[in-house]
């Protein structure tokens, strides 16, 4: 079976579980160079090597996870947060989720910790017997934009039609909404909409799920100022503690293939 086949069966079989929409996007390996952030806390950068893997097409929907909520062996069961000490004491202190900012099936769910969205990466993954997790840093741009070079998903240039950015709607918009800012390998709102949690910690490039250190999130949200560079694909995002629960932060998950 091919990538393309057996993705679209994962897809199929993903849908089934969390519900519509869901697709997987597959982003070829390949080489992404990362900006030099250390002059506001990040790490110097430079060229990094990523592996083939997965991405969802869309960020993660009230809907999808209510599924997890609601699953007799998702959100109740604490397993699912017992890859850190912190992630352990995080779920004894948070034994309820936080409702989500914004109402809305299809609205991407908001006011999920980085310990929450890891926690569900690791559900999902038990439920297909796959690798799901959050994109790293690097994963996270190459499927931005990935050779192209280009300051946004779509070209050089900003437009305000093709993402939901400087607070124009007032709020977060149904995922998809905007197929004309999709990515390259065709990923839906990664500039505007909300700020995607990644793996990786910020300053010090790790993926290790140990400590409250500060993890990246990137892609800016519905309520950043209309900055060309701040909303660039390239720019580097910045950290936030993983207990943070935030009305313009949600996640989309990857599948790791090797």
């Amino acid at each position: 079976m091919s990538i393309s086949d057996e993705l679209i069966a994962l897809s199929n079989q993903t849908e089934s579980i969390l519900g519509p929409p869901f697709e997987w996007c597959y982003i070829p390996g390949g080489a992404v160079t990362l900006l030099d952030a250390s002059s506001y806390g990040g790490t110097t950068g430079g060229v990094y090597q990523v592996a083939g893997f997965a991405i969802a097409k869309y960020l993660t929907t009230n809907a999808q996870y209510k599924k997890f909520i609601e699953h007799p062996n998702g959100f109740c069961d604490p397993q699912w947060w017992d890859f850190s000490p912190q992630g352990t004491q995080w779920r004894k202190d948070h034994r309820n989720p936080k409702p989500t900012a914004f109402e809305g099936t299809n609205l991407p769910r908001t006011r999920v910790s980085w310990f929450d969205s890891v926690a569900f990466c690791r559900w999902l993954s038990a439920q297909l017997n796959v690798h799901v997790r959050l994109p790293t840093e690097q994963e996270w741009q190459r499927a931005a934009v990935g050779d192209t070079g280009w300051n946004y998903p779509w070209g050089n240039e900003l437009d305000e039609t093709r993402a939901n950015f400087a607070k124009r709607l007032g709020n977060v918009s149904p995922v998809g909404s905007f197929p004309d800012g999709q990515s390259p390998f065709g990923v839906m709102d990664m500039i505007g909409n909300l700020w995607e949690w990644c793996l990786t910690t910020w300053g010090m490039d790790s993926t290790d799920l140990n400590g409250y250190t500060y993890r990246i999130f990137r892609g800016s949200a519905w309520n950043c100022h209309n900055n060309p560079e701040y909303l660039a694909a390239l720019d580097r995002g910045q950290g936030w503690s993983p207990r943070g629960q935030l009305n313009d932060c949600g996640f989309r998950i990857a599948l790791q293939l090797s």
